[in-house]
């Protein structure tokens, strides 16, 4: 619930009547930290099952996990069509 009203206070979550468009992710592991703009989103496998509404816009997505280098991308959410599901492609760190 607090997530949510974080998410909400800084206008990543689509409500109202701004048009909502549902972004999928698909990677592993499971348990990697997803963050849109530095705020927390959820784990990867969470998402990846149900993804996040967001408003059309620019967002750095970063996701990361114990191990592994950390992966950045940037996710345009379009006014018009779909969004493609963000592949999540973690690195693991050498020993």
């Amino acid at each position: 619930m607090r997530v949510l009203a974080i998410l909400l206070s800084f206008g990543l979550l689509a409500c109202g009547s701004a048009p909502a468009k549902l972004v999928r992710f698909q990677g592993e592991p499971d348990d990697a930290l997803v963050t849109v703009e530095d705020q927390y989103i959820g784990k990867l496998g969470k998402l990846e099952k149900g993804g996040v509404k967001l408003k059309p816009g620019t967002y750095r997505v970063t996701v990361e996990q114990v191990g592994y280098f950390p992966f950045d991308v940037v996710v345009t959410v379009p006014e018009e069509g779909d969004v493609e599901a963000v592949e999540v492609e973690l690195e693991p760190i050498p020993d």
